[in-house]
C-alpha cells in the first residue's frame, strides 16, 4: 500500500493549479512525496497495529495460563478474535488502496482529453470501493452509525470543468462517506491499540524489566535490560500515532470539502503537509538504531 496517498496528493496538486493559480515543480514534488509519506506511515501502523493485537492476546493467554489450565477452546476463542481484527485491517488496507485508485482516476480526468477509459475505470473502482466501506461499516468496532448519517452536498465549483466536474458532481458525496469511514475506522483502532499497547507494556514491564531487577541475583546484561525496558516505554506511541494519522485524514477530508468549493488554498495545503511531516517524524523517530 506504498501508493495509498500518493496518487490523491498529487491530484490535489493538479487541483491547486486551478483553484490558487501555478505552482512550482518543486512545490509539487514536496506535495506528492508527502502523501507518499503519509501513505507508507499508515500502512507501517496499521501492520504494527496487527502485531500488537495479537501480542495482547498472547500476554492474556499468557497470564491466565498462570492461574488455571487453559483448554483447547480457550485459546481458540482469542485466536479467533485476533483473526476477526486482521481481516478488519486487511479491508481498511484495500479501502485506503481503492480510495488511492480513484483519486488517481480523477487526476487522469483533470489531465486528458479523451477521459473515456478512466470514467469507465472509475465506476469499477467505486462499486469495489461501496462494498467494502459497507463492510467496514458493519464491523462491531463502530459503535455510533449515526456518524455516517448527513454526508453533506456541496456545490461544485465552476473553476473545475469538463469530466472531472461531470465526475465531482456524481460522486463527491460517495467520497466523503468513504473518506468518513475511514477516519472513523483510523479513530476506532487507534484508540484500541493504544489500550492494547498499554496493557503489553504492563505485563512485560513486570516479567522482563521488574522481575530481574528485584531478583537476589544482579542482572547478568544489563545492556539489554536497558533496551528492553526503553522498547516497552515507548510502545504505547503506535496507537498514539495512529490517533494523529486519524487527525491528519480529517483535515485532509477538510482538503477534498475546500477542493469541491474551490477554496484550497496554498496556505490550507501547507498546513496539512506540516500535518504529514509531523506524522512521518513520530513513526520513523521508532526506526531509529536504539
Amino acid at each position: 500500500m506504498k501508493k495509498t496517498l500518493r496518487q490523491t496528493v498529487a491530484v490535489f496538486a493538479v487541483i491547486a493549479t486551478l483553484t490558487t493559480g501555478c505552482r512550482s515543480t518543486d512545490e509539487y514534488k514536496k506535495f506528492a512525496n508527502a502523501g507518499s509519506g503519509y501513505a507508507n506511515a499508515v500502512d507501517k501502523l496499521l501492520d504494527t497495529a496487527g502485531d500488537i493485537r495479537i501480542d495482547t492476546t498472547s500476554e492474556q493467554l499468557l497470564r491466565n495460563d498462570r492461574i488455571l489450565n487453559l483448554t483447547v477452546d480457550d485459546y481458540k476463542k482469542l485466536a479467533d478474535r485476533d483473526q476477526e481484527r486482521l481481516e478488519v485491517i486487511i479491508k481498511l488496507r484495500k479501502h485506503n488502496k481503492l480510495l488511492s485508485d480513484y483519486f488517481q482516476l480523477l487526476n487522469e480526468l483533470a489531465g486528458s482529453d479523451a477521459p473515456t477509459r478512466a470514467q469507465g475505470e472509475i465506476t469499477g473502482v467505486v462499486a469495489n470501493l461501496n462494498t467494502i466501506g459497507k463492510e467496514l461499516q458493519g464491523s462491531d468496532l463502530i459503535t455510533n452509525s449515526g456518524i455516517f448519517e448527513g454526508i453533506a452536498n456541496f456545490v461544485v465549483s465552476s473553476q473545475i470543468r469538463g469530466a472531472l466536474r461531470d465526475e465531482l458532481e456524481k460522486r463527491h458525496r460517495t467520497i466523503l462517506l468513504e473518506l468518513t469511514i475511514q477516519k472513523e475506522m483510523l479513530k476506532v483502532i487507534g484508540d484500541s491499540i493504544a489500550q492494547d499497547a498499554k496493557l503489553i507494556r504492563i505485563a512485560r514491564e513486570e516479567r522482563f524489566v521488574i522481575r530481574p531487577l528485584i531478583e537476589e541475583t544482579t542482572i547478568s546484561d544489563e545492556d539489554t535490560w536497558i533496551e528492553t525496558r526503553r522498547d516497552l516505554l515507548k510502545m504505547e506511541r503506535r496507537g498514539q500515532e495512529l490517533q494523529f494519522a486519524n487527525q491528519a485524514l480529517g483535515n485532509f477530508q477538510e482538503v477534498f470539502q475546500a477542493f469541491i468549493e474551490g477554496k484550497l488554498s496554498v496556505s490550507r495545503i501547507n498546513n496539512f503537509l506540516q500535518e504529514v511531516d509531523n506524522l512521518l517524524q513520530l513513526v520513523e523517530a521508532d526506526k531509529k538504531p536504539k
